[in-house]
């Protein structure tokens, strides 16, 4: 077990996920699928993609299962684009935000999904809640394990023998 230190660790060692580059013509039909087949939470929309990611390419907004549940609660027609459904702008984090930054951006604002940038701006991961929660069962491996079920409530009887 290494020393845990959500002010110095970087994000980019909380098991970030490979980024699912789209382009913003692609079709939310298209979308839904990759992130069925991938089986990924969010795919990044930017100007290069899908498949780019190069030096030039930029994030211009995510699309997660939250809005994929939007779109089917609402009844969106899946063959419009998904730039018209994404979250635009989104949030980014660099290589350098520490775990605790991006603990701190997702649970301020309710995000399970920031993506990261590199200088330049093009996409290199993301930080999903999944790595982050990994990454702290990976040091305190019988804290986590070891929770009841519900922490706040105690048993009205004792268990057990």
């Amino acid at each position: 077990m290494s020393f845990l230190s959500l002010t110095t660790d970087r994000v980019t060692t909380a098991y970030p996920e490979q980024p699912l580059i789209v382009a913003p013509d692609a079709t939310i039909a298209t979308v839904l699928q990759l992130m069925k087949t991938q089986r990924s939470g969010n795919v990044l929309v930017c100007e290069d993609g899908p498949g780019g990611g190069g030096p030039e390419c930029q994030v211009l907004g995510i699309f997660t299962e939250r809005d994929a549940m939007k779109c089917m609660a609402e009844g969106a027609d899946l063959a419009g684009p998904v730039s018209g459904v994404m979250t635009a702008d989104p949030t980014v984090v660099g290589a350098k935000t520490t775990v605790g930054e991006a603990i701190e951006l997702m649970a301020q604002h309710g995000f399970r999904h920031l993506p990261i940038v590199d200088a330049s701006g093009a996409p290199t991961g993301v930080a999903a809640v999944r790595g982050i929660v990994h990454y702290l069962v990976d040091h305190f491996p019988n804290t986590i394990y070891t929770l009841p079920p519900d922490p706040g409530k105690s048993p009205q009887s004792r268990e057990g023998a």
